[in-house]
């Protein structure tokens, strides 16, 4: 299960997509990340479940850069951003650092273009495919939802019980929304 909480990796958006076959299931988190000990802004996805193509968790060919950030972090300036080869205008996004909760310039960047880029920087339909196995059927994709903390194990949120019974039944009718998600980045920080 992802760890929202790393100490090396801060998550900003994620995506929680449920597959099952007729007799196995995985779970599928595409996340957009601020990595700085990696390439900085970058997408990753972590599987988790028996039908899982490969190891579970992280691995290493499941992370992607999606775009790139390049600032001066001694006058908070923004040198160039690129999503997805494209330039992206900085001058439109809300960027409101706070150095209290994260300290590093690019993380806050990161954040505003997540708010109006979700969609290209998380990894692409094209990137996750090979990790899909063919006969599994797609059920359900959430943007929010309940995530384990190190206090709790998934079988004790509100999310992941709920997830259990569309898995059992192949339902996705079965999924009950979380009446408190903590699935946004400003859950996990401060670290």
């Amino acid at each position: 299960m992802p760890c929202f909480g790393n100490m090396n990796i801060d998550y900003i958006a994620s995506r929680l997509s449920v597959y099952r076959s007729s007799d196995q299931w995985l779970l599928m988190f595409n996340s957009v990340v601020w990595w700085p000990a990696g390439e900085g802004l970058m997408a990753m996805v972590e599987m988790v479940g028996p039908g899982v193509v490969g190891s579970q968790g992280f691995d290493h060919g499941r992370s992607f850069v999606p775009g790139c950030i390049e600032v001066d972090h001694d006058r908070e300036n923004i040198l160039s951003i690129t999503i997805r080869g494209d330039a992206i205008d900085p001058l439109p996004l809300t960027i409101q650092p706070n150095y209290e909760i994260q300290p590093d310039y690019g993380f806050w960047v990161a954040i505003a273009l997540a708010e109006t880029y979700k969609e290209s920087l998380l990894a692409s339909p094209s990137e996750v495919e090979p990790f899909i196995p063919p006969d599994f059927q797609h059920l359900l994709t959430l943007d929010q939802w309940d995530h384990p903390t190190w206090d709790t194990p998934p079988s004790q949120t509100e999310t992941f019980p709920s997830l259990a019974q569309v898995l059992v039944t192949g339902d996705p009718s079965q999924w009950q929304p979380v009446a408190v998600p903590n699935s946004h980045w400003s859950q996990w920080q401060p670290k």
